[in-house]
């Protein structure tokens, strides 16, 4: 009888640490940012998924394509016009600066929304054709963006 007091506890014990705590959410967390090098960022993409403030405003990226050169420009176009900004990875590789100068975008005076780009991304998930970045904020609106690859 002795045996079957220790087999209960070791069988529960078992089942809880067994179990897992996914919530089908993205695969990493903004506090688990992915490792990126410029090898993976470089390319032609165009966004499918912007968020700010948890707003959709992906429509507003429409027509619009994004060139990340290895010398860390960002060519931004519509078809018609083209600005450059600059972007670099920082922080050990985990995170993606995008800097628009005010002076270079002056082209795109009509598209408020690439002001929204301009911050520090942290690098969520990525793959070859899909880099999803979220910026890191305290509060509960959210502001996230996703390139694919074109």
């Amino acid at each position: 009888m002795k045996r079957h007091k220790f087999t209960l506890p070791l069988l529960v014990g078992l089942i809880f640490f067994a179990c897992d705590d996914d919530d089908n959410g993205p695969s990493s967390s903004a506090s688990d940012p992915q490792p990126i090098a410029t090898e993976e960022v470089t390319g032609n993409w165009r966004v499918t998924l912007f968020r700010d403030d948890n707003e959709d405003e992906t429509d507003d990226f429409a027509g619009l394509t994004f060139e990340f050169q290895d010398d860390g420009d960002l060519v931004i176009s519509d078809g018609n016009r083209n600005a450059t900004a600059q972007w670099s990875i920082t922080n050990n590789n985990r995170r993606i600066q995008i800097d628009l100068d005010d002076d270079d975008f002056s082209v795109f005076d009509d598209r408020d929304e690439l002001d929204d780009l301009d911050d520090d991304w942290i690098v969520v998930e990525k793959s070859a054709n899909l880099l999803y970045l979220r910026e890191e904020d305290d509060d509960a609106e959210r502001d996230e963006v996703r390139f694919e690859r074109i």
